[in-house]
């Protein structure tokens, strides 16, 4: 599900009342203003029946997302991700209109402990000492880097922890900042009564660096009182100017305050800030001297004060102006709504702030899919990712086929053929060869399918390479309990052949595709593999929609297994029924049952038939001569081996069309490539065996 659904499924599912303590008359103990847990205990939060809150002492309001950032510590998108692992949701980022932008080649990773920005700084500079110990740093004309150090070593202070997290950012983005603290801060003295000179007001403060000689001093207090002063005889340079060059940006943020970047940056943006009135001409002359190939998204405050406003206008009008005569491309971009700034919409509805990120973001893509682009940024990568290495195990397919490719497979046929049984087998060999498996097994149990894998096992070979089956153990008797030395020999062996690498997950009736793509992208994002899909089988899964008719359910089930195929770059192989009118025909389209979205939406159409449907018999009139072609096929499912054909009817990989024959044992579970049967297309377009 994508991430408003996502959240609201969180909103319905984990209640406020589990992070809140009760106070007297039905409300509840504010988290942030504490109200409620004065000496009358009456508290003045307020729950509601969307399972929002209200606090009417401090004006705080929200939701238990809420609630769990301020008891954990986390940022938005830490805390949705969180829990919606908790309840066993997975979040689906994909949205047509940006999914190249959702992919991590448009996406910024969030800076970790020890990258990022730095400011403008190069670190280190050197250590001089500075004046005062370590409450004061040395005076303008100097570097402050190793006042810089000492402040990042107080970051984790509870003080400075605590008014990071009421402004929405993480511990992870200010440290990757260099943002510091100090207890006693006091960065150019502040004035006295009227007419005295400067002196001394030291409080505790964030330490924002913008370069070596330059920092700003955020008051945390809560008091606002000199609230933000910067280091004394020097002036403010842009905060992660540094952004404008890195390698991978697309795109980067102008905002006026650092903590507005900061906001931005927390999302997983590029951002800076520009701190003065006199920076925008600064970042006009600086991209004079080098350009950047980011596109720029201006994004001015909403400022109350309209003189204020009028004048932020005028300077990104003047930046804006700048701007098109450097010919860099740029917009403008409200990421605001109705709030002052970045920072104040951050706090005050996250979910919204994201998705004014995301949309300015996708104005910047006005050609997203030139192929200029594509050929010099993103074709190699694909090619190496198309490239297969996957082999089903089975050497005459593999041959004919070229192993398995990210793709929609869709394996068709008959009831008693085996279906199941082959794509196990092939799930098994695939998992031998080192690769991650799901096989979401609809209809048989995970003993029936664990039982297939060791029955398999129990046949052996002569030192010739002949089966031998004198002390072959069938599935159903493992089932019944029957476990000689030979059985649990073969678990031995199937256990270190396919070690954790398969997943069997027994399906209900009432599984539909949303569960399954739920379930895989919760697989990649706790093991960080892609695994190969199996599901067995299409016909059984659910309607999203239970009004849906059959063939629409086919439809929108097939075109959705397609989509998380190419979504996260997976080979799905989907097995599927046929048509009971087709029983005694040879495979083809029209054999699927409501087979319209499969023929056109799969990328790889295989079917199992019996060999003997090549036979002439069926190559005429397909209501004629039914009792014999009944007496052929009913004799050919005797036979031990059970000799299977598959033929590939549609491949977007390769060969158009092939065919490979296999012997399949019934009571082992065994298919063996047919390596002595041969097959040719006649004139008529139909397989027939040599």
């Amino acid at each position: 599900m994508n991430r408003e659904q996502a959240r609201q499924e969180i909103r319905n599912r984990i209640k406020c009342e589990q992070y809140l303590e009760k106070s007297k008359g039905g409300l509840y103990c504010c988290p942030y203003c504490n109200s409620g847990r004065g000496s009358n205990g009456t508290g003045a939060l307020k729950l509601y029946e969307t399972n929002t809150w209200t606090c009417h002492a401090c004006n705080k309001s929200g939701d238990v997302i809420d609630l769990y950032q301020l008891n954990t510590g986390t940022d938005y998108n830490e805390a949705l991700y969180l829990m919606a692992d908790e309840i066993g949701i997975a979040i689906d980022t994909y949205t047509p209109a940006v999914a190249a932008h959702n992919s991590p080649k448009y996406r910024l990773k969030r800076p970790q402990n020890g990258e990022g920005g730095k400011g403008n700084m190069d670190m280190p500079l050197n250590n001089k000492t500075h004046e005062n110990g370590d409450k004061m740093p040395i005076r303008a004309g100097a570097d402050y880097t190793a006042y810089y150090r000492e402040c990042r070593k107080r970051l984790n202070d509870p003080a400075a922890v605590a008014y990071l997290n009421s402004r929405g950012i993480s511990l992870a983005t200010a440290d990757a900042y260099w943002i510091g603290y100090d207890p006693a801060a006091d960065p150019a003295g502040a004035p006295g009564a009227m007419g005295e000179e400067y002196k001394a007001h030291p409080c505790q403060r964030l330490i924002i660096p913008t370069s070596p000689a330059h920092y700003v001093g955020r008051r945390i207090d809560g008091k606002r009182e000199f609230d933000k002063i910067n280091a004394k005889g020097s002036s403010p340079d842009i905060f992660n100017s540094r952004a404008l060059y890195a390698q991978g940006v697309q795109e980067v943020f102008i905002v006026e305050g650092a903590f507005d970047a900061l906001s931005i940056m927390e999302a997983g943006y590029s951002a800076i800030a520009l701190n003065s009135a006199g920076n925008y001409d600064a970042l006009v002359k600086k991209l004079e001297q080098r350009r950047t190939v980011a596109t720029l998204i201006l994004c001015p405050d909403n400022d109350r004060n309209p003189q204020t406003a009028e004048q932020v206008k005028k300077n990104f009008a003047t930046l804006a102006a700048g701007l098109q005569r450097l010919n860099i491309s740029h917009i403008t971009a409200d990421i605001n709504g109705e709030y002052k700034d970045a920072n104040e919409h951050l706090q005050g509805n996250k979910g919204a702030f994201l998705d004014a990120l995301e949309r300015a973001q996708r104005q910047t893509a006005a050609k997203p899919d030139n192929t200029a682009y594509y050929i010099d940024a993103l074709m190699s990568s694909e090619i190496e990712r198309f490239k297969s290495d996957k082999k089903t195990g089975f050497a005459n397919l593999d041959a004919q086929a070229g192993g398995l490719y990210s793709g929609l497979y869709v394996l068709a046929a008959i009831s008693s053929l085996g279906k199941t049984s082959f794509a196990l087998q092939m799930a098994d060999q695939l998992a031998a060869g080192n690769n991650d498996i799901i096989f979401f097994s609809l209809e048989q149990s995970r003993l029936e399918l664990v039982s297939k894998s060791i029955a398999r096992r129990t046949v052996t070979r002569s030192s010739g390479g002949d089966l031998q089956f004198e002390t072959a153990v069938s599935s159903l008797s493992i089932r019944k309990g029957y476990l000689p030395q030979q059985v649990l020999r073969a678990a031995e062996e199937y256990k270190a052949a396919v070690n954790d690498r398969i997943s069997i997950v027994e399906g209900n009736f009432s599984c539909d595709v949303a569960f399954i793509g739920d379930y895989i992208r919760q697989y990649i994002r706790r093991t960080g593999n892609r695994p190969i899909v199996f599901i067995d089988y299409l016909q059984i899964l659910q309607p999203a929609d239970k009004r849906q008719s059959t063939k629409e359910t086919v439809d929108s089930t097939v075109t959705e297994l397609k989509r998380i195929s190419r979504e996260l770059d997976l080979t799905v192989i989907v097995i599927s029924s046929v048509n009971r009118a087709n029983y005694l025909t040879p495979i083809d389209f029209e054999s699927l049952k409501e087979s319209g979205s499969i023929e056109f939406s799969c990328d790889v159409l295989w079917g199992l038939q019996l060999q003997c449907l090549n036979d002439e018999l069926f190559n005429g009139d397909s209501k004629s001569k039914i009792k014999e072609k009944r007496e052929l096929v009913k004799k050919a499912k005797a036979e031990t081996p059970r000799k299977i054909e598959l033929v590939c009817l549609k491949n977007r990989y390769g060969i158009a069309n092939y065919s490979c024959g296999f012997d399949y044992y019934p009571a082992n579970d065994l298919f063996t490539d047919d390596t002595g049967t041969e097959f040719k297309v006649k004139d008529t377009g139909k397989w027939v065996r040599v």
